[in-house]
């Protein structure tokens, strides 16, 4: 039996709210607008399926009811992606943008709306008027120096409304003063760009304050200061690529590395030079011939930790001769071998930004065949064929008492970087686990049993503060079965004392509730009856990046509605919008007709008609005779 209907899809409106603290410190109250926004969503409900989306700096599918205006940042650009990501091939019908216009991370949300394929209608909320302010904007800075070393800062500094009035600059390295100068604010509207050039002379962590004068007529006086943190070390890790010819993943290569101040790379294509100071080898499309084999061996001998980048080139039979545990059977052929993210994979996190980009990165040509010698934690990502996911690496990383080995079993990765910039207009995705990779890998064997080393040297105020441990037996397995006790200390040389619990192969600590300033951490266990021992440090900065500009930027949301054509409001105009909303033929429903075909057997109300037919005809056949 065949059905045929027709199922009604109403246009979805997806109601983007920011969720960030600049609201709040900028007025707006927060009850009100969770009552406006209820209303305007009712008065739509007959034409649109309403789908609030909370911003601040993450995006996620929430209720109005769990609006609080506490995040920490306002990353507005990636929230538009967010939208144009979790909406292909639905019927979007536009976007509400409801917001300040101020953004604290991210590119510049007008681009991104331009691309987003349906209109936003932004809603303003808060305060626009200017009121007298003096601010330190932004201070642009390297977050490394080396000992030794001047780093230069540039503070950028912004005085509104001040006309007549001279203020003072003064900037100080771990309480001792770089710089005092004078300002004379001359305009109404005054900006300036200092350059400021300090001295790396302490190893570890530098406190930088830049303080202004505060004035009694300014409103907002939390934005007069800002502090920050310059992590002084005393040398750079070394990184070699070498290859036989020049080739797009060299350069990819070379480039993503040497963006980080910690790294100093340098490539070759023919003049191989044996190093003890290496501390990181890239052989691209290695094992052509016995020297390769004999320069690999040379390299394992000294400890140098390897990344091998399968090529054109690679000849099978050389590679399994060397004395790494991982081996290679071929099969003929190449294969066209997309990413596929390894869940079990421990060496270190992959954020959820990462695998989502992951997920969309084109394929490596691959050599077809099997790999082994290696545990299903060491594969970062598997390969996957067409729309058939495998078990063969597309990328493993080893780490063996002998040395530590990284493959790429593919050749092409300079492809991710073009994707990654499409993607998301920068690279900072593939930048960050390249980084990963190679600070996992650059470290020579020391055999040292303990590592704590936290997930990132600076956090913001609101951050999640996490110290991630490594604990080995003298045979260099990793054990989990132990404590790793931690004493925190901050800056006034308290200390606070905490216990890691194990995470996979890892230890993992989770600290809530810190102070900003600089902290360092002495880590200790006891393997095998013998004391092991692990330092570290970070620090947590004060400022607020929500608090540094509470003046709502309507203009912003009005480029924002333009480019994507839209239109823009203000909060008190939300009767208005939904007017033009539910009257629009902008946006439609679609109808699409479904059809559907079941078996007679399985519809019981026909065989008991046919049974009921049956009898009926018996018994008047029996009644009339005919039997």
């Amino acid at each position: 039996m065949k059905y045929v209907g027709f199922d009604t899809e109403k246009p979805i409106l997806a109601l983007l709210i920011d969720d960030s603290q600049s609201l709040q410190a900028g007025g707006v109250q927060l009850e009100q607008s969770k009552l406006s926004l209820q209303s305007f969503s009712k008065d739509l409900l007959d034409k649109y399926e309403i789908e609030p989306l909370l911003f601040s700096n993450v995006t996620a599918y929430s209720d109005l009811e769990r609006l609080k205006h506490s995040g920490s940042e306002t990353n507005m650009s990636s929230a538009l992606r967010f939208v144009k990501e979790q909406y292909v091939n639905r019927n979007l019908g536009g976007v509400v943008l409801v917001s300040d216009g101020i953004y604290s991370a991210g590119s510049k949300p007008d681009y991104v709306a331009e691309n987003l394929g349906v209109p936003v209608y932004s809603v303003g909320v808060g305060d626009t008027t200017i009121y007298a302010d003096l601010r330190v904007k932004n201070v642009s800075y390297n977050s490394l120096a080396y000992l030794g070393s001047g780093f230069p800062l540039q503070v950028e500094i912004e005085a509104k409304k001040l006309l007549g009035k001279q203020a003072n600059l003064s900037v100080t390295q771990n309480g001792k003063p770089i710089l005092s100068k004078s300002i004379n604010i001359v305009t109404d509207e005054l900006f300036k760009e200092i350059e400021v050039v300090g001295t790396a002379n302490r190893v570890g962590a530098n406190r930088i304050d830049v303080k202004l004068t505060s004035f009694d007529s300014e409103k907002n006086k939390s934005n007069n200061s800002y502090t920050f943190y310059i992590e002084v070390i005393d040398g750079k890790k070394k990184v070699a690529l070498w290859a036989k010819s020049p080739h797009p993943d060299v350069g990819m290569l070379k480039s993503i590395i040497s963006r980080n101040d910690k790294y100093e790379v340098a490539a070759s294509y023919g003049d191989f030079e044996i190093d003890d100071q290496l501390d990181l080898v890239i052989l691209h499309d290695w094992f052509q011939s016995p020297a390769d084999l004999n320069t690999f061996e040379k390299l394992r001998k000294t400890g140098t930790s390897i990344i091998v980048v399968v090529g054109d080139g690679f000849n099978p039979s050389l590679f399994n001769k060397g004395s790494q545990d991982v081996k290679f059977t071929p099969n003929s052929g190449v294969n066209s071998a997309l990413p596929l993210i390894n869940g079990a994979f421990e060496y270190f996190e992959i954020s959820d930004e990462q695998k989502a980009s992951i997920k969309k990165w084109p394929p490596l040509a691959a050599p077809f065949g099997k790999w082994d010698g290696y545990t299903p934690n060491d594969i970062m990502l598997y390969q996957q064929i067409g729309s058939v996911p495998t078990k063969e690496p597309l990328v493993l990383l080893t780490n063996t008492a002998k040395s530590r080995l990284g493959i790429i079993t593919g050749t092409g990765i300079w492809q991710w970087r073009l994707a990654e910039f499409e993607m998301n207009e920068n690279h900072e995705n593939l930048a960050e686990l390249v980084n990963k990779m190679v600070q996992c890998l650059a470290v020579k064997e020391d055999k040292q049993l303990l590592n704590v080393d936290p997930s990132a040297k600076q956090y913001g105020a609101g951050d999640e503060i996490t110290l991630l441990g490594e604990l080995y037996n003298q045979s260099l397995d990793a054990i989990t079965d132990e404590e790793i006790n931690i004493d925190l200390i901050d800056s006034e040389d308290k200390v606070y004392k905490h216990t890691m619990s194990a995470y996979g192969k890892q230890y993992k600590l989770e600290l809530n509730s810190l102070e900003e300033g600089a902290y360092r951490y002495t880590a200790s266990s006891i393997v095998g009856g013998v004391k092991l021992r692990d330092k570290g440090n970070f620090v947590i900065l004060g400022q607020q990046k929500e608090l540094l500009n509470l003046s709502a930027d309507f203009n912003l949301l009005r480029s924002v509605a333009y480019n994507s054509k839209g239109q823009f409001y203000t909060i008190g105009q939300l009767d208005v919008l939904s007017n033009y909303l539910n009257t629009t033929d902008a946006a439609k429903s679609i109808i699409s007709e479904q059809t559907k075909l079941q078996d007679l057997i399985k519809l019981k109300w026909v065989f008991w008609l046919l049974v009921l037919l049956l009898f009926i005809e018996w018994f008047i056949r029996k009644w009339a005779g005919g039997y």
